[in-house]
């Protein structure tokens, strides 16, 4: 038996699988030899990232599992959602939560309460809900290693930077990423022997920055020159082929919960 492909015939199920480091996610576990379930906003978003996948990976095990995050009874979403990934495919043994929506909050002078609330709903609500799901739908694990006949099972969240370096006019996401750190690891006692934990990635160049570009190219010129002017260790923004190796190695390793794993460019080091 492999002692170091942990990820072999596991089940994972990624919300938020259909592009930017969710899609790397999936690409990563699919080359580890996992199952996969991607979730996306529709249906219709996660059978064209299936198709997608299936021309780079034909052999894969993948299936599309639409689920509208934004809006209804979230609790009653993401229980159908886990509950139809586990019928589809088999047992889910981890759960990844990259999922998010486009923010664009302006200065905080200009701020409203509807505002804020609706930049709540993806970063302080639905972490939550996956969170209180996951108990539910992780159940089995257990305490001995995997390798002593043990089930290790996991659920790891998605941060940001300002968890952990303020930047001005963030004030608001720094107060829903340092949150969602603070879940991380009380979630990691209540989950127990579920593990749970985290990926703090820093300047990253996904498509969650297109609303503020006109056009691809546009984007990718912005970050680099924001990582330049940032003078980041690293010289760039990161890609997403580099973060989802945080993930992977939380899936992988069983001695690790209550953890968040930062994939920052350095960007605390200036």
């Amino acid at each position: 038996m492999a002692k170091y492909n942990k990820l072999a015939n596991k089940h994972v199920v990624v919300i938020g699988g259909t592009k930017g480091i969710g899609r790397g996610v999936v690409e990563a576990a699919i080359e580890s030899g996992a199952r996969v379930t991607l979730v996306g906003s529709s249906q219709q978003s996660a059978d064209a990232a299936v198709s997608s996948i299936k021309t780079e990976y034909p052999s894969s095990s993948v299936i599309g599992l639409g689920c509208n995050l934004l809006e209804g009874n979230v609790d009653y979403a993401i229980d159908s959602l886990l509950m139809q990934a586990a019928l589809l495919t088999s047992e889910i043994d981890h759960i990844v939560f990259t999922a998010a929506d486009s923010l664009t909050l302006g200065k905080l002078a200009d701020l409203t309460p509807e505002t804020a609330l609706k930049a709540a709903h993806m970063r302080f609500l639905v972490p939550v809900m996956v969170g209180k799901a996951a108990q539910k739908h992780l159940a089995g694990a257990t305490r001995d290693a995997p390798g002593q006949g043990g089930k290790d099972k996991s659920l790891v969240l998605t941060t940001g930077a300002i968890a952990s370096k303020p930047a001005p006019e963030w004030s608001l996401v720094a107060y829903f990423a340092s949150g969602l750190k603070g879940l991380t690891r009380n979630l990691a006692l209540d989950l127990s022997p579920i593990r749970v934990n985290a990926v703090e990635p820093g300047l990253v160049d996904t498509e969650l920055w297109a609303p503020a570009f006109k056009s691809v190219e546009e984007r990718k010129a912005w970050l680099q020159q924001f990582a330049k002017d940032s003078k980041v260790p690293t010289g760039r923004p990161g890609t997403v082929e580099e973060v989802a190796e945080a993930y992977m190695y939380l899936l992988r390793d069983s001695n690790t919960t209550g953890e968040t794993v930062q994939t920052r460019s350095g960007n605390h080091l200036v």
